[in-house]
């Protein structure tokens, strides 16, 4: 079953019942670093000093509604990440910067009809490909699909939220200059291993003569078995950019890969070994940027890695992740996809274990490094990452994270990273992070 159609996930107990079911989180997040680059030198002014540190809580509630069992609506909020420092519970004035945040997440509605053998969804969703390493984003799109013994078929349109000449009203409004994103999406499940893979057309025309027009494919093949899992994924990238190589036009041609394996074996009772590896690799550029040839990667900032400050945190995405930090936002589009000229690659390994569900200790070691050191001022070496993970879980309501992390930065990020005199400077980064999440 492909992204389309799964169902809402549940970690909670869940209040209402067959026909309406409220659910939800409450996370509460407290980060401490001691730099925001790698340079301990004191800058002359400096009123905040060097470190970074934030406690902030969130409230994520879901609303799931099924009138019948064809039919489901389903709604997501998400207020905050509210800052205790910043946001202001006593404060009415809702122009104020102190005033509390609210995202909209989800809101969808989906069919199934004919024995489920065809459906829709349509409405604001996280749309991943694949892969997840193109295309994951929050946005409105519009899936319809069928579905059949030997796996399903689902062809998908969605639009990139942008405020290109794009009003509040209606009559403000056009799509003359707008990201629409469509494909088409083919799931194959063969008994204990899965074909998951997508083509994907992108029209871009946010920038004034410089038109986007690009085909990716995607695709990830993966096992599971009772304790071992594994799967690749890989993708290709082919397109046009108008005018954006001094009047002439630019053709991007990509690649990208990613692996993985996950195992959770028995020792003895209540004791289980978590062992985990990733490998991303992303293509690098040629040498000059705005030439007629682009070979890197169109990237959402999403991967497998569970490295915390080489790529995304998956406790809570923050965008302070090297991965985005040491790449470009491509084509003036608000930061939705990432190029990074000089291929980046990142491995991770991770050692852990879990007992009786409750306690899962775990140890993970990450590096990055780019393939094209000319795209990262003459250096390979994005730098390597440590992290001792602590997890405490209490039944399906409650889980505590605690993680400690340290990063020996390369000159590949520092240059990318520092803000003061010594741009070279690969002073190490210390972070704690501690995470409470109730679901319900």
């Amino acid at each position: 079953m492909d992204d389309a159609a799964k169902p809402v996930a549940r970690k909670g107990f869940g209040i209402g019942n067959d026909y309406a079911r409220f659910t939800g989180r409450m996370q509460t997040l407290f980060l401490w670093r001691n730099d925001s680059d790698f340079d301990r030198t004191p800058p002359f002014y400096n009123a905040n000093d060097q470190d970074v540190g934030v406690v902030g809580t969130f409230f994520a509630p879901m609303l799931e509604v099924t009138p019948v069992k064809q039919l489901r609506m389903v709604f997501e909020a998400e207020l905050g990440l509210n800052i205790w420092s910043t946001h202001d519970p006593d404060n009415y004035n809702t122009s104020h910067p102190n005033w509390f945040r609210m995202a909209f997440r989800q809101a969808f509605i989906e069919g199934n009809f004919d024995k489920q053998k065809i459906g829709f969804r349509v409405g604001y969703e996280r749309l991943f490909d694949p892969t997840g390493l193109f295309v994951g984003h929050w946005l409105g799109a519009a899936n319809l699909w069928t579905r059949h013994n030997w796996g399903q078929i689902t062809a998908i349109v969605a639009q990139m939220p942008d405020q290109t000449y794009e009003g509040i009203a209606f009559d403000k409004n056009n799509f003359n200059s707008d990201t629409i994103l469509y494909g088409l999406r083919l799931f194959m499940p063969f008994d204990k291993v899965q074909l998951d893979a997508a083509i994907w057309g992108l029209h871009d025309t946010q920038v004034v003569g410089r038109t986007v027009d690009m085909m990716a494919i995607t695709a990830n093949f993966s096992g599971n078995w009772d304790w071992i899992k594994f799967g690749i994924d890989s993708g290709f990238q082919y397109g046009k950019t108008k005018k954006r190589a001094g009047g002439s036009d630019e053709t991007t041609l990509a690649w990208a890969a990613q692996g993985y394996l996950n195992i959770e074996h028995k020792l003895i009772k209540d004791l289980n070994l978590l062992f985990d590896l990733n490998l991303l690799a992303l293509s690098a550029d040629d040498n000059w940027d705005g030439n007629k040839y682009n070979g890197g990667w169109i990237y959402s900032g999403r991967s497998r890695s569970k490295t915390i400050i080489l790529t995304e945190d998956e406790l809570r995405d923050r965008g302070g992740n090297m991965d985005e930090l040491i790449s470009q936002k491509r084509h003036a589009d608000a930061g939705k996809f990432f190029l990074n000229r000089a291929g980046l690659v990142v491995t991770d390994v991770s050692f852990g274990l879990n007992y009786s569900s409750f306690f899962k200790p775990m140890l993970t070691v990450g590096t990055g490094w780019t393939q094209n050191n000319k795209n990262s001022f003459g250096s390979n070496f994005v730098g390597v990452e440590t992290n001792l993970l602590l997890q405490f879980l209490y039944k399906q309501y409650l889980t505590f994270d605690v993680i400690g992390s340290a990063l020996v930065p390369g000159k590949a990020a520092a240059a990318f990273i520092n803000k003061g005199e010594f741009r070279d400077a690969t002073d190490p980064i210390f972070q704690v992070e501690a995470s409470l999440v109730f679901h319900f």
